[in-house]
């Protein structure tokens, strides 16, 4: 009978551990099922891809613990909502001892986000009150918040948002086409968002509202961008994932913004902020909100205030007169902000709220002065908070100038 040695006792016992001495990677182009769960690693934080050369790689260490989870369905061949994991190298990931690859894994329909309410007051003198978008791990009770608003419940309208770029991540981040319809959710508005958007009920509102048919279709013009759209605050193209992403489809994650600014100036700010996150590979965490009500002459010349709940009958959900966004650096404890003037029809520069520092600002890349599509001005968060009480306060931060 042949011996059974040291070297063969080595060998399977190697064979054993399989890869478990090494990290787990993932090309989240290939390696990922059609519905990827949700991964989040110890810290409660979801693991992301980033870019290796042409790649787009997700890697983990040896032994991590992680949890993955769908939210709204549940894993396949699992049967559960979410389950704890731990790698075991290569593409594996151990379940109960039991070995699995991550395209087994995978959700049995897209993951499903959630509000949760009522999470204390916001703003100046308490005017809003905190709502926070984001995912139900393994229920109510382990919530990832992925944005977090704060709601004004007597104007209907948000006062600002608050997110995180990911520096180190968003140049791997997920492109689809296709996204979803903006989600009301219950208890936050009197009047139909779907309805007030829509291009007829704003037409109609305006020839109420300026008293002129003629002067109402040259103030909303389809063909020139010239009419209210869903104005995201937190953008989707801010986030990685497609789960991230199809989560920021909410109203109270919108204002009115004029087409022709939020597909112009505004957007391109968007570029700008991400374009830094990505050249710094710091996470950048951005407040972005809306200021007074944006006001048009009638056929008189008298000023009336914009508010597209109006449409029907109500004050609210007004259009803003501007919109703000803070970008904040917290590794290196700068900030600025940055405010576009939410009308298109202006002739003149109007006053800023605060001193122009566009010029020192070497990542602000596009033309500022350009009055159609968004005239814009920068300034430090202090300055802007004198004039904006909403702006958060950040304390004392210096300028991220570059």
């Amino acid at each position: 009978m042949s011996g059974f040695g040291f070297r063969d006792v080595l060998l399977v016992a190697l064979l054993g551990l399989g890869v478990t001495g090494q990290e787990c990677s993932w090309n989240k182009d290939t390696d990922f099922p059609e519905f990827p769960p949700i991964m989040l690693d110890a810290s409660f934080e979801i693991v992301r891809p980033a870019m290796e050369g042409d790649l787009r790689v997700v890697r983990v260490s040896a032994g991590a613990q992680l949890t993955l989870a769908c939210p709204g369905s549940e894993i396949a061949n699992l049967g559960s909502v979410a389950v704890d994991v731990t790698c075991g190298g290569g593409d594996l990931l151990v379940v109960d001892g039991t070995e699995w690859r991550l395209h087994e894994l995978g959700c049995t329909k897209k993951d499903k986000e959630s509000i949760h309410r009522n999470l204390g007051s916001c703003g100046d003198g308490g005017a809003g009150v905190f709502e926070g978008i984001g995912f139900e791990i393994y229920g109510p009770e382990s919530f990832y918040e992925l944005i977090r608003v704060c709601f004004d419940p007597s104007a209907e309208t948000t006062l600002y948002s608050e997110h995180v770029v990911r520096g180190a991540n968003i140049a791997a981040k997920d492109i689809d086409s296709s996204r979803p319809s903006f989600k009301s959710s219950s208890g936050f508005f009197s009047v139909s968002m779907s309805t007030c958007y829509t291009q007829n009920s704003q037409s109609a509102l305006m020839k109420t509202l300026l008293g002129d048919e003629d002067l109402a279709n040259t103030i909303l013009n389809p063909g020139e961008q010239l009419y209210f759209a869903k104005g995201h605050l937190a953008p989707d193209a801010d986030f990685v994932t497609e789960a991230e992403q199809d989560a920021t489809y909410y109203y109270i994650n919108a204002v009115p913004q004029w087409q022709v600014f939020n597909n112009g100036n505004w957007k391109y700010l968007e570029f700008a902020t991400r374009d830094l996150a990505e050249a710094h590979g710091t996470d950048l965490t951005i407040y972005t909100g809306g200021w007074a009500v944006l006001t048009l002459d009638d056929i008189n010349a008298n000023p009336v205030e914009i508010y597209l709940g109006l449409t029907e009958n109500e004050m609210v959900v007004p259009a803003p007169a501007v919109t703000w966004k803070v970008v904040y650096e917290e590794s290196s404890s700068r900030a600025a902000a940055v405010v576009g003037v939410n009308n298109p029809h202006i002739t003149t520069p109007p006053t800023p709220l605060c001193s122009d520092l566009c010029s020192s600002l070497s990542w602000i890349d596009f033309d500022v002065n350009d009055l159609a599509h968004g005239y814009t001005y920068c300034c430090t968060v202090e300055d802007l908070r004198a004039s904006v009480p909403h702006v958060p306060d950040l304390g004392n931060v210096g300028l991220l100038d570059k």
